[in-house]
């Protein structure tokens, strides 16, 4: 393994915990210590992946023109000397409210390029295994911020919690201030490459939809975790830290699965039936008040989005000329899911006071939604391919 992905993985490991756990943190702190309501919840997580959204698009392609380095090292900097400080000396709802677009510009120069820049290491024989073990490492990243900050916030303090999201996103910046060195990727004639050309516009389209679907939800439903557990589960932030741990690590575990497995990226039947099982789990939460089926049925949507994620992130990168431009796009429908999720499920939340959980109920039908336009897609490109025999 080269030392240039080794120091991407670094870096994306630990700025994946920052980020996280600054959209864990900052509804906590909002709830906590303002008084937010489950709307107000959702519009801080809306604001940050607006504005992520938005650079993401502009930054992908720049990235394809002006290389990478320029726009990622920006992007680090000012999510840990800008963003997070921010957020450690807020002391008003407003303040959380100018931290969360300045956070969003921040990961929005940050992970497009770096993406494009971890596919720029790549063989492209290589490339599902390379990208596997980059979604395994920020996935651990995951793991790490959600659990890590809400906990320390629980056992000492909010400022505590922030400061540790602030030495990783540190960390994340020292580890690419040097210059990676990078040959340049060999061009491949390979069975791979080419079955990737012919079909993989079509499953990019199912993939960015169920990419979509699946980070709506887990980011709305992640949004509403600390309303949720006082409100409806009666557990305190340390609990609320683990639930959202075991949906992370269960995203986790099926990047690590997907990585030692041949083949899902041919065809996106597992990924219509995972979808299914996510969808159906979140409608039985919806109406359960007991912690124990949480822990079981929350983390299938974590396996969900782990197989959206692999296909959108696998298929916009193995067409090299493009991976910057897929790799904006591929940051920009996940994070549209981001954006809508907290604020649609939050809206839920505040219209429905007496049904805290249908937050789930509504991310779980927006799941369902999604399937039955991949389906009609995929029947569309089937029928096509059928045509042309």
């Amino acid at each position: 393994m080269s030392t240039a992905r080794l120091r991407i993985y670094a870096a994306a490991f630990c700025m994946d915990a920052a980020a996280y756990g600054a959209n864990l943190l900052l509804p906590m702190r909002a709830l906590k210590s303002f008084e937010a309501d489950p709307l107000e919840l959702g519009l801080i997580g809306t604001i940050i992946q607006a504005t992520y959204t938005i650079v993401c698009i502009l930054t992908g392609r720049l990235s394809d023109r002006f290389g990478s380095r320029a726009l990622y090292l920006p992007g680090a900097a000012i999510v840990s000397l800008v963003a997070l400080p921010v957020i450690y000396f807020s002391d008003s709802l407003g303040d959380l409210y100018l931290a969360a677009p300045i956070l969003g510009v921040g990961l929005g120069f940050y992970w497009a390029p770096l993406e494009r820049e971890m596919g720029e290491t790549s063989n492209p024989g290589n490339l599902w295994k390379t990208a596997g073990t980059f979604n395994c490492v920020w996935a651990l990243g995951i793991c790490l911020g959600s659990y890590g900050g809400p906990e320390l916030y629980s056992w000492l303090s909010f400022e505590a919690g922030t400061l540790l999201l602030v030495v990783l996103s540190g960390l994340a910046l020292i580890f690419l201030l040097p210059p990676l060195r990078i040959k340049p990727r060999p061009e491949t004639d390979s069975e791979e490459a080419i079955e990737v050309g012919t079909g993989g516009a079509h499953l990019l389209l199912v993939a960015w939809v169920a990419n979509f679907s699946a980070y709506f939800a887990i980011n709305g439903i992640t949004n509403q975790l600390p309303y949720l557990g006082e409100k409806h589960l009666g557990i305190d932030l340390g609990m609320v830290g683990l639930l959202a741990l075991s949906l992370n690590l269960a995203r986790f575990g099926g990047f690590f699965t997907l990585r030692r497995l041949k083949g899902w990226n041919y065809s996106p039947a597992w990924l219509f039936l995972i979808q299914l099982l996510a969808a159906a789990s979140l409608l039985v939460l919806s109406g359960a008040d007991s912690l124990s089926h949480y822990f079981i049925l929350l983390p299938l949507l974590g396996i969900f989005c782990s197989m959206s994620y692999s296909l959108s992130f696998y298929y916009g990168l193995a067409a090299s000329s493009k991976a910057g431009r897929n790799s904006g796009l591929h940051e920009a429908i996940l994070s549209l899911g981001l954006m809508s999720g907290p604020l649609v499920c939050g809206a839920a939340a505040w219209a429905l006071p007496d049904w805290p959980a249908v937050a789930l109920a509504a991310a779980g039908a927006l799941i369902l939604l999604a399937l039955v336009v991949e389906l009609l897609i995929f029947k569309k490109y089937r029928g096509g391919k059928d045509g042309e025999r």
